[in-house]
């Protein structure tokens, strides 16, 4: 029988970072950030099957291959999750909020966690609160984004950004909480 571990350089505890987080037990930990990664690789390789609902101007419909897996895109990712479920929910889904980190700046920026690892050349993060499913998600993102310029489905399906890793975490104020961390080094 195969049992999940986590992959290496990802912390998952069973005691929360905060008091408002509660971090899923690591075995479902593993299974929903195995559906969400499958689901986004999905919808990268067949944005067909993804048709933008609205007004489809600006809507990337090409294809890319699977992203390559990283364990230190997902450790971010669960990290980024740790800290938007330990802030108020209006705060979180106030733009630009969501993409902010503990300091205060953006998680993309030059110096920061995604460039500190290595991820020079191009980056790019989704954030999704409150979807209790990863389909979800990636329904949002793929087909319901138009409100904010396609930039959601346009970053998965941006070929240049080679390298992901995704992470959930079900706690705070929000319930779900979900992140795609892209880049290229």
């Amino acid at each position: 029988m195969y049992t999940p571990r986590p992959p290496e350089g990802i912390r998952v505890t069973r005691e929360p970072q905060t008091p408002m987080v509660q971090p899923l037990p690591r075995d479902d930990l593993l299974i929903v950030r195995d559906e969400l990664w499958d689901l986004v690789n999905e919808a990268r390789a067949h944005p067909e099957k993804y048709p933008p609902h609205g007004n489809r101007s600006g809507a990337s419909m090409n294809a890319c291959r699977h992203f390559q897996y990283s364990r230190t895109l997902s450790g971010l990712a669960y990290e980024h999750n740790e800290y938007l479920a330990s802030r108020p929910i209006d705060w979180v889904n106030t733009y630009p909020n969501m993409h902010l980190g503990p300091n205060g700046k953006p998680t993309l920026d030059a110096g920061e966690p995604m460039d500190q690892a290595g991820f020079h050349r191009q980056r790019s993060e989704n954030v999704a609160t409150g979807f209790r499913t990863a389909a979800e998600v990636v329904r949002f993102w793929m087909q319901e984004d138009e409100q904010f310029g396609w930039g959601h489905r346009n970053a998965i399906l941006t070929c240049e950004l080679q390298t992901a890793g995704t992470a959930h975490l079900e706690g705070g104020p929000g319930g779900h909480y979900w992140t795609l961390d892209m880049g290229t080094r």
